[in-house]
């Protein structure tokens, strides 16, 4: 059910933008229309929450699993956690035999439909720039790959807060601007306070969990290659491209 693209004309606009992102081979156009569906999403999930506060209800939280294969699975599920945090929903990671790690999506469910789709598109950009990326003398593919994969996922960590950020402050703005406005941060904090309440719930004994790389080359290639990429939801669904083990 979380695949579903969102019924209204925001996705549609959102879809339209990735479209042309994906379509461009000039990485400055791609990036712009990027920074605008990133924009467009993050003020969508805004509006969302500002409503269900108005009406005093609010979507259900969920909780959903994915299973990341391997090669460098742990180094992917780390990019599952930015999209999440970025996203107001939490990750709960488990290794598994055969290099898997298992994951848990906490969150309120069209959070969550964000996350999961958003993650599917920027993957499949990993991996585009990832297979274009030279190899630095002296570095191993295992190594070079795994610390691109940290590095992406930290620098789109920190692209998703920037955009969420901005739209949090222009959505304050025009709040505050209303007679009876709520406070976005409050709404915001209050939802994100539920989910951890049902994450604790669910999970009440966790450790944190740590990823570290010993590439430098793979640390900036990955670093560059983020910002390159195009924040938006995948327009249509089907297969993608799998990471290669070597």
């Amino acid at each position: 059910m979380y695949d579903q693209p969102i019924p209204d004309p925001i996705a549609e606009r959102i879809a339209a933008l990735l479209d042309k992102a994906e379509s461009t081979s000039y990485p400055a156009e791609a990036d712009a229309f990027m920074a605008k569906a990133q924009e467009l999403m993050a003020r969508h999930a805004i509006d969302e929450a500002m409503l269900d506060a108005a009406r005093g209800s609010h979507d259900e939280i969920a909780q959903v699993e994915m299973t990341i294969v391997a090669p460098y699975a742990s180094a992917k599920s780390m990019l599952l956690n930015a999209v999440a945090a970025s996203n107001r929903c939490r990750l709960v990671v488990a290794n598994r035999p055969n290099g898997r790690v298992l994951c848990a999506l906490v969150g309120f469910e069209t959070d969550i439909r964000h996350t999961r789709s958003l993650y599917l598109s920027l993957s499949h950009q990993a991996v585009r720039f990832m297979l274009h990326a030279p190899l630095p003398p002296g570095d191993t593919p295992r190594r070079f790959r795994h610390a691109f994969l940290l590095a992406y996922a930290t620098r789109i960590g920190e692209r998703l807060q920037e955009a969420d950020a901005l739209a949090r402050t222009d959505a304050e703005a025009e709040q505050l601007a209303r007679p009876s406005g709520r406070s976005v941060s409050l709404v915001m904090a209050s939802r994100e306070a539920k989910v951890d309440r049902a994450l604790a719930d669910a999970f009440p004994r966790l450790a944190t969990k740590r990823v570290s790389s010993s590439s430098g080359g793979g640390h900036a290639s990955g670093r560059a290659a983020a910002d390159r990429s195009s924040l938006d939801r995948p327009s249509v669904s089907g297969g993608g491209r799998s990471l290669p083990s070597g």
